[in-house]
């Protein structure tokens, strides 16, 4: 049985690509993680569909249902 192997310069890749793709590979993690929790479906959802008012102090609300 043979394996069909490459070398990291055979595919392109040099040592600083490499330390690149690992620093923004964990950066992509560590803000996945940090900002899951504030990715649940009722939330956004209810963003989406709803109509926002926005308030005289700038904030702005989002009613929970459309008829309001």
């Amino acid at each position: 049985m043979y394996f069909f192997l490459l070398s990291f310069s055979e595919m392109g890749l040099n040592i600083p690509l490499v330390i690149i793709l690992i620093i923004f590979g964990g950066f992509f993690l560590i803000s996945f993680f940090i900002t899951s929790p504030n990715m649940d479906t009722k939330g956004l959802l209810r963003v989406l569909y709803s109509k926002p008012v926005r308030r005289d102090d700038g904030s702005v609300e989002y009613p929970e249902s459309r008829n309001k």
